[in-house]
């Protein structure tokens, strides 16, 4: 069976006097005419309604208390607009971490679980293990002549200045 789909309520474009059952908010509001709003500042004062609706020089202002309000009207009345129109909590999934006691107790966790650090005698330990492996550190020597002679036994990976140009103590140290 194919289901018919419902179709869609028409408005018209001009509402005449009277009271509309089932109006969509988006509808009511870009109707033409007087909405209940502007009834009720017209019954405080005409002046009020002329400054408010008609020039707009009274602003309307939010407050804690007409924000409730107007939660509690699309609870009560609207309830398919909540989520258009308020900004709604999340639900905090189970575990989240909602505090920095949380986060750190996550952290703690998480560090302990880790191979302990190496302490400052062990890196010491390490250090003069590598080092032992490496070449002997050669003296700079008093002159150039010793200097020169220092120079050339190091490695050929580790000789920077090019043959033929003037070996100067600067430069071999």
């Amino acid at each position: 069976e194919s289901q018919q789909e419902e179709p869609e309520a028409a408005w018209p474009e001009y509402f005449e006097p009277g009271r509309y059952e089932g109006v969509p908010n988006e509808v009511y509001h870009a109707a033409n005419g007087i909405s209940s709003t502007q009834v009720k500042d017209a019954r405080v004062s005409l002046m009020y309604f002329n400054a408010r609706h008609v020039e707009k020089t009274i602003v309307k202002e939010r407050s804690p208390v007409l924000d409730m309000g107007n939660l509690v009207h699309v609870l009560a009345l609207q309830p398919e607009n909540l989520e258009a129109e308020f900004s709604v909590e999340p639900e905090i999934p189970e575990g989240a971490f909602t505090t920095t006691a949380t986060l750190r107790e996550f952290i703690d966790a998480h560090n302990a679980s880790l191979p302990a650090l190496l302490s400052a005698d062990d890196i010491k330990a390490l250090l003069e293990e590598y080092n032992a492996t490496l070449p002997s550190q050669m003296p700079l020597g008093a002159s150039v002549d010793e200097t020169y002679a220092s120079y050339e036994q190091l490695p050929e990976e580790f000789q920077r200045i090019e043959n033929g140009t003037k070996h100067t103590a600067t430069a071999m140290k």
